[in-house]
């Protein structure tokens, strides 16, 4: 494949932050033109060339927010293309495009590497940003760079996508993000015949668990971080599910067993992450809840001066790395990586060609007007780096989750502590062998366990899965054990599995049944199965007591093992007597974050919100459900139009108001 068109522009004679000279050159480093850089820090736009996101919070009215901040981000750019760049930028036009333009940064003195992080892409010629004129800036520090034998890709593509969100960091929906890249890079794995092992990690991101994932088989290609980070941490999750902050010199020891094959690192990671539950709020004529720790560690990596974790990779692992360099929505974060991966490994473009032509795409669904500037290319690597994945198929995957009665939708947001708790339950080498999700009616406990079922599915945890749901409350319950049993034998696909006749067992006298326990607990032992049984509350009396008293010695037969097998039980009522090897989990509400970030992504409530005639209504509807689940699913089916959602509402209101429940009264 014939080399991307390059030119060189290289920081020479840095003296401070204001003053250095430029000078550029083409691929065969003939001499073009060069440039004495001289900025005014008394210039109001100087803020804007070394924090963009802080010029604008200082600079736009709250009412008018994005009007402001467009011109702002226009008025920067127009700066840095007068300050900046001068002649130089015509110059790289009259050149040609498109263009990968190398800028490299002297290693000495130490402060230079501080221009690594300015947005050089937004600056403009011909009034508008180079960016958005096919030019790719890709930076890159002089004399870094690791000896690394590299090796091209060997069998299937391996890409690792890994989403990270603590407990006790902003509401961010990376779940919607984690849905439609994998459902993306699935599709074009299919579609175009290609062998691509794609494995996602999310909930309970922990450091043995990324250690344990990076060091499987011959290491990965391209690896996708998405969440929470600092500018020189990326923000994992500990067993608690709270944030576990790792430098990046820890995280280079995770990565480095992937060093020689990793091609491609992906950091959609900011300081503040929650750009979008902060403008959905916003919208909602609510004040966003920063949460104290991400303000002070804004805070603080603005008075640090720490190294940059793109630096650290390049120099170490010598890939590519795409970081974020402003705070990202999840439109924006989602748009830019579907048009970037199947620029790259569908259309077969070079990685900086491919952001010059997803850039404008991806600016296409309102995102903020700093996004321009907000991709960058870290890395010699990222200058003309193109990925060839392999025709046919990489391994294929049981069928177990065919016979699950649900499958996640598209729609799923929180929960993200509950699911973490459980992921570690799930660990191989957990205290726990079973997981119950418990709370009330219509507070998506059946939902948490199929998420959790099939985000399993592609990880490799388990190698079997059986779905068992018992019959809805007020109906006969005498065939219930039977029904699971049958679905047991029938689910667990290989011969070899369904030798343990539990139908058989079940259907016998009491003293056989017993004798049989042992088997199905040692059976599960030796294998990895992921069981899941929902809806329990209709084999339980109110007091936790089952109903059938086998299925109580059938549950504790399934969780007294030390093997690799787990259970996932949902029940509104919690089994008694207590299990230690079952961890409770109860499900709530959605937060007010949550709420508002399910509202956006679903299609009637999310386009009456965009509209600011109906965000009143909008917020009514969500005062109204109080982050009950099933409601915001019904609030949406009703609110078809604003005028339909204004009816059902008020007729919501009155029902409750006449002593309804509150369940009650909105289906009603």
């Amino acid at each position: 494949m014939p080399r991307a068109h390059q030119l060189k522009l290289s920081v020479a004679d840095y003296r401070d932050a204001c003053n250095w000279r430029c000078c550029l050159t083409d691929a065969n480093g003939n001499f073009l033109a060069d440039r004495e850089v001289k900025l005014s820090a008394a210039d109001a736009e100087y803020l804007g060339w070394l924090d963009l996101p802080c010029f604008l919070r200082g600079h736009a009215a709250p009412d008018r927010r994005h009007q402001d901040e467009t011109r702002l981000v226009e008025e920067v750019g127009a700066w840095i293309g007068r300050n900046v760049y001068g002649s130089l930028a015509e110059k790289i036009l009259a050149a040609g495009t498109p263009v990968t333009v190398r800028v490299e940064i002297p290693a000495e003195p130490e402060e230079a590497s501080g221009l690594l992080y300015r947005p050089w892409e937004l600056g403009h010629a011909g009034g508008r940003p180079l960016a958005l004129q096919d030019v790719s800036v890709v930076f890159q520090i002089k004399g870094e760079a690791a000896p690394v034998v590299r090796r091209p890709v060997e069998g299937p593509l391996r890409m690792l996508a890994v989403f990270s969100l603590p407990t006790d960091a902003s509401a961010l929906n990376l779940r919607h993000e984690r849905y439609q890249l994998t459902r993306m890079i699935r599709g074009l794995a299919q579609r175009r015949n290609l062998a691509i092992d794609l494995r996602v990690l999310q909930y309970g991101v922990t450091r043995p668990a990324l250690e344990q994932i990076l060091e499987e088989g011959q290491g990965w290609d391209i690896v996708h971080f998405s969440g929470h980070g600092l500018q020189a941490h990326l923000i994992l999750e500990k067993n608690d599910g709270t944030a576990d902050e790792v430098p990046s010199e820890e995280l280079l020891k995770l990565l480095k067993p992937t060093r020689g094959r990793l091609k491609w690192v992906t950091l959609s990671a900011c300081l503040s992450a929650a750009a979008t539950v902060e403008e959905t709020l916003l919208w909602l004529g609510l004040e966003p809840r920063r949460a104290e720790a991400v303000i002070e560690a804004e805070r603080a990596a603005g008075e640090k001066a720490l190294p940059a974790l793109a630096r650290i990779l390049v120099r170490d692992l010598d890939c590519a790395v795409l970081a974020m360099r402003y705070p990202v929505g999840d439109a924006f974060a989602i748009d830019l990586a579907e048009e970037l991966y199947q620029g790259v490994l569908e259309k077969k473009q070079a990685l900086p060609r491919a952001l010059q032509l997803a850039l404008p795409k991806a600016l296409r669904g309102g995102s903020s007007p700093e996004s321009v500037a907000t991709p960058v290319l870290f890395g010699r690597q990222a200058v003309d780096l193109t990925i060839e994945a392999p025709e046919g198929r990489a391994e294929a995957l049981g069928t177990g989750l065919a016979y699950f009665g649900e499958r996640p939708g598209e729609h799923f947001v929180g929960r993200v502590g509950v699911l973490s708790q459980a992921s570690v339950a799930l660990a191989p080498f957990s205290q726990h062998t079973g997981v119950l999700f418990h709370g009330m009616a219509g507070g998506g406990k059946t939902a948490c366990a199929v998420e959790l079922a099939f985000h399993y599915e592609h990880l490799q945890r388990f190698k079997h899965f059986v779905w068992y749901r018992a019959p809805q409350e007020g109906h006969e319950i005498a065939g219930a054990l039977a029904a699971f049993a049958t679905a047991w034998e029938t689910q667990l696909s290989d011969e070899s599995l369904r030798a343990l006749p539990l139908l058989a067992a079940v259907s016998a006298e009491t003293a056989r049944f017993e004798a049989y326990l042992p088997r199905l607990t040692e059976f599960l032992r030796k294998h990895s199965i992921l069981l899941v049984l929902d809806n329990l509350e209709s084999l339980l009396r109110p007091n936790g007591e089952w109903r059938d008293e086998r299925w109580a010695k059938v549950v504790a037969a399934m969780l007294n093992h030390d093997g690799q097998s787990r259970v996932l039980l949902t029940s509104r009522i919690r089994p008694a007597p207590p299990n230690e090897r079952l961890l409770e989990l109860p499900v709530h509400s959605l937060s007010l974050d949550e709420s508002a970030l399910l509202a956006r992504q679903l299609p009637n409530l999310g386009g009456l919100l965009r509209d600011e005639r109906h965000r009143g209504l909008v917020k009514r509807a969500l005062e109204v459900v109080q982050g009950h689940p099933k409601l915001i699913e019904f609030a949406e089916k009703q609110a078809t139009s604003a005028e339909a959602l204004e009816r059902h509402l008020g007729r919501a209101t009155a029902a409750w108001t006449a002593g309804e429940g509150r369940l009650a009264a909105f289906f009603a």
